[in-house]
């Protein structure tokens, strides 16, 4: 016999019905198996960073802001530059 094990995560702004998940899980697998468990581990309240961090490793979606576009320097500040340089 071999056991396979399989983590399922779930993440969501409020509470989640823990006994109606363990009972689709518990159907969804019911005769493919000898014999099976399907156990609640907990849970961990996540931070934003914990949900950036989370997404990003398991998902591989970034939740961060975007940066903001770099501004180009003034051409003049360039001349100035060469100006000065050349001297």
């Amino acid at each position: 016999m071999q056991k396979f094990t399989f983590t399922v995560e779930l993440v969501h702004g409020s509470d989640v019905d823990t006994s109606a998940i363990l009972d689709a899980l518990a159907g969804s697998i019911d005769g493919i198996t000898t014999y099976q468990s399907v156990d609640y581990n907990g849970h961990t309240p996540l931070s934003e960073q914990g949900l950036k961090v989370w997404a990003k490793r398991k998902l591989g979606l970034s939740l961060a802001a975007p940066k903001p576009a770099k501004v180009a320097k003034p051409a003049k500040a360039e001349a100035e530059v060469a100006e000065t340089v050349g001297a």
